[in-house]
């Protein structure tokens, strides 16, 4: 998962693609603001599905390993106490990493996918920036005035074409990953955290039978 979640944050290098500074200054304008855009959108998910990453998949884990620390320090109060309750805590400890890395793995592709698709769509907005910046170079670069009006024709459709269909592709991207990113963090929080309390739960009564074990032998 952080290696899709870093595929994404990479595309900052592609935000110095452009069009030429002396380029058609209303077109430019449009196509940077495209490019702008389009490297915020995929730093925001990068950062979102970061975030996600460390709710789902880091911190229940620390919630199993705290309680599990909390019945390994009665070891010292009472060694055989905790003796008799060392195969339920290894069952309730093998159940709760079995639960966590299932969980963790529908998070870690699904968030995954959810990179991935966004790297995809974003790089091909970044590339056809930088298209029409080629596109507006190879027309200054005629020498007739008729050509070079053929080829500048040519490139107002192409860049007319590509900001219509970029703001399509923004637009679908934005509401794309603003239903799919919450449904994966609702859906994986709940997963992993679930398994966490099942656990913490478990081994908090494990701790009232050390208690009573304790009681007993005084």
């Amino acid at each position: 998962m952080k290696y899709a979640v870093v595929i994404v944050l990479t595309l900052f290098v592609a935000s110095s693609w452009s069009l030429p500074a002396d380029g058609p200054a209303q077109m430019d304008a449009q196509v940077r603001t495209v490019v702008d855009e389009v490297t915020e959108l995929g730093k925001s998910t990068g950062e979102t599905l970061l975030h996600q990453y460390e709710e789902i998949i880091v911190e229940p884990p620390h919630e199993l390993e705290e309680a599990l620390d909390q019945v390994e320090a009665r070891r010292a109060e009472s060694p055989e106490c905790v003796a008799a309750e060392d195969e339920e805590i290894a069952r309730i400890v093998d159940a709760a990493h079995e639960e966590l890395t299932s969980c963790g793995v529908v998070a870690a592709k699904t968030s995954a996918d959810i990179a991935s698709d966004v790297s995809s769509a974003t790089q091909q907005l970044l590339f056809g920036g930088y298209n029409l910046g080629s596109t507006y170079n190879k027309c200054q670069s005629y020498k007739n005035s008729i050509l070079k009006q053929s080829c500048m024709a040519k490139f107002y459709v192409q860049a007319s074409v590509y900001l219509i269909n970029a703001r399509s592709s923004i637009k679908t991207i934005r509401k794309s990953t603003s239903e799919r990113i919450p449904a994966v963090f609702t859906d994986g929080n709940v997963c992993t955290h679930s398994a966490s309390s099942t656990a913490v739960l478990a081994l908090q009564e494990v701790n009232n039978h050390i208690d009573a074990c304790v009681a007993h032998r005084r």
